[in-house]
């Protein structure tokens, strides 16, 4: 089935609503507490604590917009927390956080353009191969929200992170679909399912896509054990 632009911009900021804050604690958890140990090998004790005590509260924020997404006073707290980290603790990994907090809020805002404009920020400064994958993810779904359908699967072409294919392929296949590129989708479709299939794992959204495009999903090794 095609997708209409508006219904698009709002599957996109339904997704970011229901995943993105978590996403961005599993990476403030996994990536960024690496990246911030480092940080804290290398600078003063008292900078990394502020930047830290920052990037804490800023996600705080960003969970309670989540909630009251028209609170304009944390949304103005929000902007002034990322904008903080972005100035002060630009050679940090607290700054590239910061950056894709605040695209997942200008997403929610639908503002599209500075979503764009942050992503590629992150993707042009970090030096964390994961990170810049999963920023270029997003990236990609922004830029097929907003039309740019040849922009969004070069974005997509340039991601070499192996455990992001399942992703990168699903999103490649809801870009077809936005096109109405049926055979192509379908193509994407299966190769994000072969790819979970290799790890015996499961997406139900994934598994309602190929449903859509007259497709099953690949048999999982612990579902022909369990019959």
């Amino acid at each position: 089935m095609a997708y209409e632009d508006d219904e698009v911009v709002e599957n996109l900021k339904n997704w970011w609503q229901k995943n993105g804050t978590a996403l961005m604690f599993a990476v403030a958890v996994g990536l960024f507490s690496f990246a911030g140990w480092r940080y804290w090998q290398t600078t003063s004790v008292e900078a990394a604590t502020q930047a830290q005590s920052l990037q804490q509260q800023m996600q705080i924020d960003v969970q309670r917009l989540s909630t009251n997404p028209n609170d304009k006073d944390i949304l103005a707290e929000v902007q002034r927390l990322g904008d903080q980290l972005m100035k002060d603790y630009s050679r940090t990994p607290y700054a590239q956080d910061a950056a894709l907090l605040l695209a997942k809020v200008a997403v929610e805002a639908n503002d599209l353009p500075k979503a764009i404009t942050l992503l590629k920020g992150v993707i042009a400064d970090s030096s964390d191969d994961t990170e810049v994958a999963l920023a270029q993810s997003r990236l990609a779904r922004v830029q097929a929200a907003k039309g740019d359908f040849a922009d969004a699967l070069s974005t997509l072409n340039e991601i070499k992170e192996a455990s992001l294919a399942p992703v990168v392929n699903e999103i490649r296949g809801d870009i077809f679909m936005q096109q109405n590129k049926v055979e192509d989708a379908k193509a994407a479709y299966q190769a994000a399912d072969a790819a979970l299939a290799a790890r015996d794992e499961s997406r139900p959204l994934l598994e309602l896509k190929l449903a859509d495009v007259g497709l099953e999903p690949a048999a999982r090794t612990a579902t022909d054990l369990e019959h």
